[in-house]
């Protein structure tokens, strides 16, 4: 039957017949890390789709979300069935972790392979979007107000709060009075609806210079001297069955276990007299946390998270990859299991011990990074030289 060939369609129906239609070129010897970005612009419309459904039975109002939103469920409402308004909530909860595990893999394998050095233009983009979606991921963390979520909000406001000359002022606009309550709430939901949108946007504008410029591939030449394929059944089906099949393992770990990675204490209600020992936030803030834990000074631990991203956004002309040079690979990998191992001491309580491999583990990570763009540099002087031996 016709309907089941794909060309055929497109030909009688249109539709998707600009995409058979479109020359896109493809490098042939890209792996499945390529496929990451296609599945990160799916789980980014679960995630849409999944919270504008929980934004309508959503009450910003500090006594209803302490009974919505806990773990044995809470009662949302005679207009929606628990087991949907769990479902729905799950799904949101576990989209998240989800779209920062395919984030970290998206920007580890442009470190890898030196995507940067296509375009500075896209890899800005591609960071200033992975900064956005950390700040609507806290919005966002904010918004069951129980525990976690207020002392979270009580940390962060008091940071910011500590700025010079514009702190109190944007303390005061943040909060709206001198404690946590309705009008935080109120707020925080109107400003993780807003960067919902700016989100699109951004991966519009994303998406938009990728198809312009083009994506290297994982020898990293930048011209296929006529040896490609078309991304139309070339890709398109390939990123398609790898979707549908991590959305099937999504679905079954959000539903048998969706409290996996997070701890039910941080879920109670929030006791603003009582301050407690350990709060472990979701796994993908746990490296910043840690890094926060490093300086005393709140301002110092703010812009030692403001250096992990500049350095991970400053673009380097490098062609080359990191299976190129033994130092460059030393450099990534140390680069990946320090950031991970700080992630492990974030999650940990406050003890002095702690506090001194957090203190390690972080200046590895930010000497790792440094490493890694002096070898991009070293390769082209190197290259100039003429001798490429001692890379």
């Amino acid at each position: 039957l016709d309907i089941f060939n794909f060309d055929s369609c497109c030909r009688r129906y249109g539709g998707f017949g600009v995409v058979s239609r479109l020359d896109w070129a493809t490098s042939p010897n890209l792996n499945v890390f390529w496929c990451v970005g296609s599945l990160l612009m799916g789980v980014l419309v679960l995630q849409l789709i999944s919270g504008v459904f929980c934004a309508m039975f959503y009450i910003n109002w500090v006594k209803s979300v302490l009974l919505g939103i806990g773990v044995d469920g809470g009662e949302p409402g005679p207009l929606l069935d628990g087991f949907v308004w769990d479902l729905l909530r799950f799904i949101h909860l576990w989209g998240a972790s989800l779209l920062f595990l395919l984030l970290l893999i998206h920007i580890a394998r442009g470190l890898y392979y030196c995507s940067y050095s296509k375009s500075g233009l896209l890899w800005t983009s591609g960071v200033i979007l992975y900064l956005v979606i950390l700040v609507e991921a806290f919005l966002g963390y904010l918004l069951p107000w129980h525990q976690m979520s207020y002392w979270a909000g009580v940390v962060i406001s008091t940071i910011f709060s500590s700025l010079p000359y514009i702190g109190g002022v944007f303390f005061k606009f943040l909060v709206g009075s001198y404690n946590f309550g309705d009008l935080v709430i109120s707020r925080v939901f109107c400003v993780h609806v807003l960067f919902g949108v700016f989100i699109i946007g951004l991966v519009l504008f994303h998406v938009v210079i990728l198809h312009k410029v083009g994506s290297n591939n994982s020898f990293n030449s930048l011209d296929c001297y006529g040896d490609f394929v078309f991304f139309h059944k070339g890709y398109l089906y390939k990123d398609l069955s790898l979707f549908f099949f991590v959305v099937f393992l999504f679905l079954i770990i959000s539903m048998s276990a969706p409290w996996l990675t997070s701890l039910k204490e941080n879920f109670i209600s929030p006791n603003a007299l009582l301050t407690p020992v350990n709060i472990k936030p979701e796994w993908y803030f746990l490296p910043y946390y840690a890094a926060l834990r490093c300086f005393e000074n709140k301002l110092l631990g703010l812009l030692a998270v403001v250096l992990i991203l500049f350095l991970v956004w400053v673009p380097t002309p490098s062609w080359v990859g990191c299976y190129e040079g033994v130092y460059r690979q030393i450099s990534f990998w140390v680069l990946v299991f320090s950031y991970i191992f700080l992630g492990v001491m974030g999650s940990c309580e406050p003890s002095s011990i702690c506090l001194f491999f957090c203190s390690i583990s972080y200046n590895v990570l930010v000497c790792s990074l440094v490493f890694l763009k002096l070898w991009d540099y070293l390769y082209l002087l190197f290259l100039w030289v003429g001798d490429k031996s001692c890379f």
